[in-house]
Protein backbone atom coordinates (compact mmCIF):
# COMPACT_ATOMS: atom_id res chain seq x y z
CA UNK A 1 0.00 0.00 0.00
CA UNK A 2 1.57 3.85 -1.13
CA UNK A 3 1.90 5.89 1.88
CA UNK A 4 -0.11 8.90 2.01
CA UNK A 5 1.88 12.53 1.37
CA UNK A 6 0.61 15.72 2.36
CA UNK A 7 3.12 18.95 3.20
CA UNK A 8 2.96 20.81 6.18
CA UNK A 9 4.62 23.46 8.41
CA UNK A 10 5.33 24.12 11.88
CA UNK A 11 7.11 26.80 13.67
CA UNK A 12 10.20 25.67 15.46
CA UNK A 13 12.19 27.51 17.21
CA UNK A 14 11.17 30.43 15.90
CA UNK A 15 11.65 29.43 12.69
CA UNK A 16 9.00 28.12 9.89
CA UNK A 17 9.70 24.67 9.21
CA UNK A 18 8.17 23.04 5.62
CA UNK A 19 7.80 18.83 6.00
CA UNK A 20 6.78 16.26 3.66
CA UNK A 21 4.01 13.59 5.83
CA UNK A 22 3.91 10.25 4.67
CA UNK A 23 1.39 8.46 6.64
CA UNK A 24 1.06 4.69 6.71
CA UNK A 25 -0.41 1.46 8.10
CA UNK A 26 3.15 -0.22 7.81
CA UNK A 27 4.66 2.06 10.68
CA UNK A 28 4.30 2.09 14.48
CA UNK A 29 6.56 4.64 15.57
CA UNK A 30 6.73 8.91 14.56
CA UNK A 31 10.14 9.10 12.17
CA UNK A 32 12.22 11.95 10.77
CA UNK A 33 14.51 12.15 7.86
CA UNK A 34 16.61 15.30 6.88
CA UNK A 35 17.80 15.32 3.30
CA UNK A 36 18.73 17.41 0.02
CA UNK A 37 14.91 17.23 -0.23
CA UNK A 38 14.07 19.06 3.05
CA UNK A 39 12.42 17.33 5.88
CA UNK A 40 10.07 14.06 5.93
CA UNK A 41 8.14 12.92 8.86
CA UNK A 42 6.75 9.47 8.72
CA UNK A 43 3.74 8.41 10.83
CA UNK A 44 1.11 5.70 11.58
CA UNK A 45 -2.32 5.95 10.61
CA UNK A 46 -3.35 6.70 13.95
CA UNK A 47 -0.36 9.61 14.78
CA UNK A 48 -2.97 13.02 14.33
CA UNK A 49 -1.66 16.41 13.75
CA UNK A 50 -1.11 16.56 17.48
CA UNK A 51 1.30 13.70 18.55
CA UNK A 52 2.77 14.67 15.17
CA UNK A 53 3.80 17.83 16.07
CA UNK A 54 4.70 17.47 19.22
CA UNK A 55 7.36 14.52 18.77
CA UNK A 56 8.44 17.72 15.90
CA UNK A 57 9.45 19.84 19.10
CA UNK A 58 10.48 17.17 20.64
CA UNK A 59 13.30 16.61 17.80
CA UNK A 60 13.55 20.29 17.10
CA UNK A 61 17.08 20.68 18.23
CA UNK A 62 18.55 17.20 15.85
CA UNK A 63 16.00 18.67 13.03
CA UNK A 64 17.10 21.89 12.59
CA UNK A 65 20.79 21.24 13.15
CA UNK A 66 20.37 18.64 10.02
CA UNK A 67 18.64 21.34 7.75
CA UNK A 68 21.00 23.90 8.25
CA UNK A 69 23.97 21.41 7.35
CA UNK A 70 22.49 20.56 4.37
CA UNK A 71 22.02 24.55 3.35
CA UNK A 72 25.43 24.63 4.26
CA UNK A 73 26.03 22.14 1.18
CA UNK A 74 27.21 23.19 -2.15
CA UNK A 75 24.68 23.14 -4.66
CA UNK A 76 24.90 20.24 -6.76
CA UNK A 77 25.42 21.36 -10.54
CA UNK A 78 22.75 20.52 -13.04
CA UNK A 79 24.40 17.98 -16.08
CA UNK A 80 24.55 20.11 -19.05
CA UNK A 81 26.11 17.31 -21.88
CA UNK A 82 29.04 18.83 -22.76
CA UNK A 83 32.63 17.79 -22.50
CA UNK A 84 34.66 18.53 -19.30
CA UNK A 85 31.71 17.96 -17.25
CA UNK A 86 32.05 15.30 -14.19
CA UNK A 87 29.76 12.12 -13.62
CA UNK A 88 29.66 10.69 -10.37
CA UNK A 89 30.28 6.49 -11.18
CA UNK A 90 30.55 4.52 -7.75
CA UNK A 91 32.17 7.03 -5.64
CA UNK A 92 34.58 8.60 -7.89
CA UNK A 93 34.29 11.48 -10.49
CA UNK A 94 34.67 10.19 -14.39
CA UNK A 95 35.13 13.42 -16.64
CA UNK A 96 32.96 13.53 -19.73
CA UNK A 97 34.45 13.56 -23.19
CA UNK A 98 31.97 14.38 -26.12
CA UNK A 99 33.31 12.98 -29.30
CA UNK A 100 31.58 13.18 -32.76
CA UNK A 101 31.54 10.47 -35.22
CA UNK A 102 30.16 9.07 -38.30
CA UNK A 103 27.17 7.10 -36.37
CA UNK A 104 23.18 8.14 -35.92
CA UNK A 105 23.46 5.68 -32.51
CA UNK A 106 25.44 7.23 -29.60
CA UNK A 107 27.60 5.13 -28.03
CA UNK A 108 28.82 5.47 -24.52
CA UNK A 109 32.27 3.90 -22.14
CA UNK A 110 34.55 4.20 -19.48
CA UNK A 111 37.96 5.03 -21.24
CA UNK A 112 40.92 5.77 -18.09
CA UNK A 113 38.48 7.24 -16.25
CA UNK A 114 36.87 8.98 -18.99
CA UNK A 115 33.59 9.03 -19.79
CA UNK A 116 33.17 8.98 -23.61
CA UNK A 117 30.37 9.60 -25.27
CA UNK A 118 30.24 9.95 -28.83
CA UNK A 119 27.10 11.00 -30.84
CA UNK A 120 26.19 11.58 -34.46
CA UNK A 121 29.12 14.51 -35.73
CA UNK A 122 26.01 16.28 -37.54
CA UNK A 123 24.58 17.31 -34.30
CA UNK A 124 25.27 20.61 -32.65
CA UNK A 125 24.32 23.10 -30.16
CA UNK A 126 21.61 22.30 -27.61
CA UNK A 127 20.44 18.74 -29.71
CA UNK A 128 23.70 17.69 -29.26
CA UNK A 129 23.89 18.50 -25.69
CA UNK A 130 20.14 16.58 -25.62
CA UNK A 131 21.22 13.84 -27.24
CA UNK A 132 24.27 13.47 -24.62
CA UNK A 133 22.07 13.73 -21.82
CA UNK A 134 19.99 10.96 -22.79
CA UNK A 135 22.65 8.71 -23.85
CA UNK A 136 23.89 9.18 -20.42
CA UNK A 137 20.69 8.29 -18.97
CA UNK A 138 20.77 5.34 -20.78
CA UNK A 139 23.92 4.23 -19.69
CA UNK A 140 22.89 4.59 -16.12
CA UNK A 141 19.88 2.63 -16.31
CA UNK A 142 21.60 -0.13 -17.99
CA UNK A 143 24.62 -0.08 -15.59
CA UNK A 144 22.61 0.55 -12.38
CA UNK A 145 20.33 -3.21 -13.62
CA UNK A 146 23.48 -5.02 -14.36
CA UNK A 147 25.41 -3.95 -10.54
CA UNK A 148 22.34 -4.38 -8.59
CA UNK A 149 20.61 -7.40 -10.33
CA UNK A 150 23.08 -9.51 -9.14
CA UNK A 151 23.43 -8.16 -5.80
CA UNK A 152 19.52 -8.13 -5.05
CA UNK A 153 19.40 -11.81 -6.49
CA UNK A 154 23.11 -12.90 -3.87
CA UNK A 155 20.87 -11.45 -0.91
CA UNK A 156 17.41 -13.05 -2.13
CA UNK A 157 19.34 -16.67 -2.10
CA UNK A 158 21.20 -15.84 0.93
CA UNK A 159 17.31 -15.73 2.80
CA UNK A 160 16.62 -18.90 1.18
CA UNK A 161 14.26 -17.08 -1.67
CA UNK A 162 14.37 -16.80 -5.58
CA UNK A 163 15.93 -14.08 -7.14
CA UNK A 164 13.47 -11.14 -7.53
CA UNK A 165 12.08 -9.53 -10.81
CA UNK A 166 14.47 -5.93 -11.01
CA UNK A 167 14.16 -2.63 -12.16
CA UNK A 168 15.35 0.41 -12.23
CA UNK A 169 14.55 4.35 -12.61
CA UNK A 170 15.71 8.05 -11.86
CA UNK A 171 14.44 9.97 -9.02
CA UNK A 172 15.19 12.19 -6.13
CA UNK A 173 13.65 10.32 -3.60
CA UNK A 174 13.75 6.96 -2.41
CA UNK A 175 16.74 5.02 -3.23
CA UNK A 176 14.85 1.47 -3.42
CA UNK A 177 11.32 -0.03 -2.67
CA UNK A 178 9.90 -3.55 -2.81
CA UNK A 179 6.46 -4.22 -3.85
CA UNK A 180 4.20 -6.92 -1.97
CA UNK A 181 4.38 -9.15 -5.11
CA UNK A 182 8.30 -9.47 -4.88
CA UNK A 183 9.40 -6.93 -7.04
CA UNK A 184 12.08 -4.34 -6.13
CA UNK A 185 12.91 -0.96 -8.27
CA UNK A 186 16.18 0.32 -7.30
CA UNK A 187 16.94 4.55 -7.82
CA UNK A 188 20.11 4.60 -10.97
CA UNK A 189 20.99 7.66 -9.16
CA UNK A 190 22.56 5.04 -6.59
CA UNK A 191 25.41 4.31 -9.24
CA UNK A 192 27.17 7.85 -8.26
CA UNK A 193 27.71 6.34 -4.84
CA UNK A 194 31.00 4.01 -3.48
CA UNK A 195 29.92 0.35 -4.01
CA UNK A 196 29.31 -0.64 -0.26
CA UNK A 197 26.40 1.98 -0.19
CA UNK A 198 24.91 0.45 -3.18
CA UNK A 199 25.33 -3.22 -1.35
CA UNK A 200 23.80 -1.66 1.75
CA UNK A 201 20.20 -0.93 -0.49
CA UNK A 202 20.34 -4.24 -1.74
CA UNK A 203 20.30 -5.93 1.29
CA UNK A 204 17.71 -3.40 3.06
CA UNK A 205 15.69 -4.08 -0.08
CA UNK A 206 15.93 -7.38 0.10
CA UNK A 207 14.90 -8.16 3.53
CA UNK A 208 11.61 -6.18 2.53
CA UNK A 209 10.84 -9.55 0.53
CA UNK A 210 10.25 -11.59 3.87
CA UNK A 211 9.38 -8.37 5.61
CA UNK A 212 7.91 -5.12 4.32
CA UNK A 213 8.33 -3.27 7.66
CA UNK A 214 11.02 -2.06 9.96
CA UNK A 215 10.41 -4.14 12.42
CA UNK A 216 12.93 -6.52 14.71
CA UNK A 217 12.25 -9.48 12.40
CA UNK A 218 13.57 -6.77 9.52
CA UNK A 219 16.19 -5.85 11.24
CA UNK A 220 17.28 -9.22 12.28
CA UNK A 221 17.51 -10.40 8.85
CA UNK A 222 19.47 -7.56 8.16
CA UNK A 223 21.61 -8.32 10.75
CA UNK A 224 22.65 -11.08 9.47
CA UNK A 225 23.01 -10.53 5.66
CA UNK A 226 25.35 -7.24 6.60
CA UNK A 227 26.42 -6.67 10.60
CA UNK A 228 27.74 -3.32 9.67
CA UNK A 229 24.34 -2.08 7.98
CA UNK A 230 23.89 0.39 10.42
CA UNK A 231 26.96 2.33 9.42
CA UNK A 232 26.27 2.27 5.86
CA UNK A 233 23.18 3.83 6.47
CA UNK A 234 24.85 6.30 8.28
CA UNK A 235 27.10 6.96 5.61
CA UNK A 236 24.74 7.35 3.04
CA UNK A 237 22.66 9.45 4.73
CA UNK A 238 25.71 12.05 4.80
CA UNK A 239 27.03 11.16 1.01
CA UNK A 240 27.20 14.22 -1.30
CA UNK A 241 26.87 12.30 -4.83
CA UNK A 242 30.10 13.38 -6.51
CA UNK A 243 29.53 15.12 -10.34
CA UNK A 244 26.68 16.63 -11.98
CA UNK A 245 22.95 15.51 -11.22
CA UNK A 246 20.65 14.10 -13.70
Amino acid sequence: MMAAMTTRTIQLSGRSIAYTLKRSARRRTIGFRVGPQGLSVSVPRWAGRAETEAALREKSGWILEKLDKWAARPSPQPLLGVSGERIGYLGRELVLDVIAHDRARSLVAIEDEILVVRIDGALAGDLASATVRRALDRWRRAQALALMAPKLERYAQALGLKPPAVSVRVNSGRWGSCSADGSIRMNARLVAYPEPLVDYVCAHEACHLLEMNHGPRFYALLDGLMPDHRARSKALKAAVAPGAVF
